[in-house]
C-alpha cells in the first residue's frame, strides 16, 4: 500500500473499533491536514510522528475519541476551546468530522497557531479559527457576555466544551481554564493509560475546589500492531 492507503486504513481501523463512521470526504481532508503537518516539519518542529500509519492512529484516531465518549453528539452545536493545539489536535479532527461545532484552537507558540490558521483555510474549515494566545491570558481576558458567533470567539466569550490533549496536569490544567467554561460546561482532558493515580485524585481535589463537581472516566483502546493502546478521557463539568 501506498502511503495514503496506510494512513486512511488505519484510521478506518481505529475508527471503526470506536464505532465512529468516516466518510470518505472525512478521510480526504485528514490525509490532507496530515500532508500540510509534514510538510511544515520541515521548516519548524510540530510532531515527532511522521510516519503515516503511526499518525492515523496516534495523531487522528486519538484526536476523535472524544467522540466515542456519551459526554457529546457530533450533530449538536457547541463551542469547544482546544487549549495547546500544537499542530491541530484534537481541534482539525474534530472540526473536520462535526462541521456543527464551533471551534477555537489556541497555541502559546506563534507558528503553530499560524499554521493551524492557515491549515484551516486551506481545508476549508469555517468553523475553525486558531489564535496564538496562553489559556492563562484567555482566561484574564474572560467575563461579559457569552457571544454565538458563528465562528470567532470574541474575548470574553465562554465554552461549552475545554479539551486538554497532553499539555499538562488535570490540576494545573483545571485552574487555568476554570473561568473559561460556559454554564453547565466541562473540561475533558486526554490522557494516556497510565494516567496516575496521584495526578487524576489531585485533579478532582481541584475540579471540587473550583466548583466542577460532576467527574466522568471514559476508558478506550485503539488497535494497534504491538497491542492496544489505552486511552482515558477524564470530564470534570459544572453543574446546569
Amino acid at each position: 500500500m501506498n502511503d495514503r492507503e496506510v494512513f486512511e486504513s488505519t484510521l478506518q481501523r481505529a475508527a471503526d473499533a470506536l464505532h465512529l463512521p468516516l466518510q470518505d470526504h472525512h478521510l480526504a481532508r485528514l490525509w490532507r491536514h496530515f500532508n500540510l503537518v509534514v510538510e511544515a516539519n520541515r521548516s519548524f518542529n510540530l510532531t515527532r510522528i511522521t510516519d503515516p500509519a503511526d499518525a492515523a492512529l496516534k495523531h487522528y484516531a486519538d484526536s476523535l475519541t472524544l467522540l466515542a465518549t456519551p459526554w457529546v453528539r457530533r450533530d449538536v452545536s457547541l463551542t469547544l476551546l482546544d487549549v495547546g493545539t500544537g499542530a491541530g489536535f484534537p481541534a482539525v479532527p474534530l472540526a473536520v468530522v462535526c462541521e456543527s461545532w464551533r471551534i477555537t484552537a489556541i497555541d502559546g507558540t506563534g507558528k503553530k497557531a499560524r499554521f493551524v490558521a492557515e491549515a484551516a483555510a486551506d481545508l476549508g474549515l469555517v468553523n475553525l479559527a486558531a489564535r496564538h494566545i496562553r489559556a492563562a491570558d484567555l482566561a484574564r481576558q474572560a467575563g461579559g457576555r457569552t457571544s454565538r458567533s458563528p465562528v470567532r470567539q470574541e474575548p470574553g466569550e465562554q465554552f461549552d466544551l475545554i479539551v486538554m490533549r497532553a499539555v499538562t496536569q488535570i490540576a494545573k490544567g483545571i485552574e487555568e481554564v476554570r473561568s473559561l467554561l460556559a454554564p453547565a460546561g466541562a473540561v475533558v482532558f486526554y490522557k494516556s493509560g497510565d494516567l496516575s493515580d496521584e495526578e487524576l485524585t489531585a485533579g478532582t481535589a481541584q475540579a471540587r475546589r473550583r466548583g466542577l463537581t460532576e467527574v466522568s472516566i471514559h476508558t478506550l483502546q485503539l488497535p494497534a500492531p504491538a497491542g492496544p493502546l489505552e486511552r482515558r478521557l477524564v470530564r470534570y463539568a459544572r453543574q446546569p
